[in-house]
């Protein structure tokens, strides 16, 4: 805990930090909470940097616009229902794309084709966010030009998912397959469940040959390089929430609660070369771009972090 003359000192880098993430409390009481709960997290964030300083640690974290939040709080916001995997069509197949030609090292944002970075809000959307995230993606590489989609329109409209309650990314695909996509100028994000305005007239037809789960890390990089972004469970804990830069290889939830979008890979390799170097994923959230690499994070490969690897799925669009 802080002590009270570290507290006083603290003083300017609070009102820095409410000033930047344009935070605003409805009181006193409330804002003497926060802060208390952001001075919390300042010593978890610092005391983590020092060891980072000292190599003791391979990622940095950040007095990101998380930094006012419980862990209660942080629980909170899970948004993937893996209870729904029990609701999945039993006609999707596993895909064994492990044979597939790889290279070293894939990144997709160099193809134009990874849309910018969005940020859900307090709404538990995340399972909407990933799925659209890879459709965007996986439509502009199939030919098309790159359309910023609707997340709006799965959260209000697709049924077999909760809304801002939760959802599932294969669950999602299913429903955009079945019904196509609008754009996001055409139904906009709003961050809350409202009814749905799904208009078939505006909806973008997708030319969808199957959807797939990835039952292992091999596979999750063969279909990386051979296909495009794809769609993975995480199990956020505190650590990730202040992410910051470097490969994520922090704590994890018990199980996976959060979906983001694998857009890459590749291995840092050691400068002295006395050994093979880390292998990363490169990510796309959806926690807006204040969070990690400007919305982008690596993570720890071929050590399931986190289970990153228990419900990855993906799609095939033909041309």
């Amino acid at each position: 805990m802080v002590s009270a003359s570290a507290s006083h000192l603290l003083d300017d880098e609070w009102n820095v930090w409410k000033s930047k993430y344009e935070k605003k409390y409805a009181g006193l009481e409330d804002e003497l909470f926060r802060r208390k709960v952001w001075e919390v997290n300042w010593d978890k964030v610092t005391k983590h940097n020092q060891l980072a300083d000292q190599g003791l640690k391979k990622y940095t974290m950040a007095m990101n616009h998380f930094a006012d939040m419980t862990i209660e709080e942080i629980n909170s916001r899970n948004c993937l229902l893996t209870t729904n995997y029990h609701s999945m069509p039993k006609s999707i197949p596993k895909y064994n794309v492990k044979n597939a030609k790889m290279t070293k090292a894939v990144d997709w944002r160099d193809s134009n084709c990874v849309s910018p970075v969005k940020d859900q809000g307090y709404c538990g959307s995340c399972w909407a966010f990933a799925t659209v995230g890879v459709i965007e993606a996986l439509h502009c590489l199939a030919g098309n030009e790159l359309s910023n989609l609707s997340e709006q329109q799965l959260v209000d409209c697709d049924h077999l998912d909760s809304g801002c309650c939760g959802g599932f990314p294969v669950l999602a695909m299913d429903y955009i397959a079945h019904r196509g996509i609008m754009k996001t100028e055409d139904y906009e994000y709003e961050a809350k469940q409202s009814t749905c305005q799904y208009d078939s007239d505006n909806a973008i037809r997708l030319n969808v040959s199957k959807y797939y789960i990835l039952p292992d890390e091999e596979n999750m990089a063969s279909s990386v390089a051979k296909d495009g972004p794809i769609t993975v469970g995480f199990a956020v804990a505190e650590d990730f929430m202040f992410y910051s830069k470097g490969i994520f290889d922090g704590e994890c939830a018990p199980s996976p609660n959060h979906a983001i979008i694998v857009v890459g890979y590749g291995t840092l390799h050691c400068e002295d070369g006395e050994d093979d170097g880390e292998d990363y994923w490169i990510i796309k959230n959806s926690w807006g771009e204040h969070w990690g690499e400007e919305g982008f994070g690596k993570i720890q490969r071929n050590k399931d972090m986190c289970g990153i690897s228990e419900f990855a799925a993906s799609m095939e669009l033909k041309a």
